[in-house]
């Protein structure tokens, strides 16, 4: 089988592990998990505090 009909990760063309470009990749790629994160996390607080509001308003239509 041919290499250019496997898909192939960009991962396998990554320049040697002690380069400068190495390293720049591999930090670009924890950036960009760190703000995945975040944005995550924004939305889970977004969906906690709908939660929590939800519940108070249904505790004040109870009494």
């Amino acid at each position: 089988m041919s290499s250019y009909l496997l898909p192939l990760a960009c991962a396998t063309c990554r320049p040697d592990p002690g380069s400068v470009m190495a390293q720049a990749q591999d930090m670009a790629v924890l950036v960009m998990l760190g703000f995945l994160m975040l944005g995550m996390a924004a939305v889970g607080l977004i969906f906690f505090n709908f939660v929590r509001k939800q519940n108070r308003l249904s505790a004040d239509a109870q009494l």
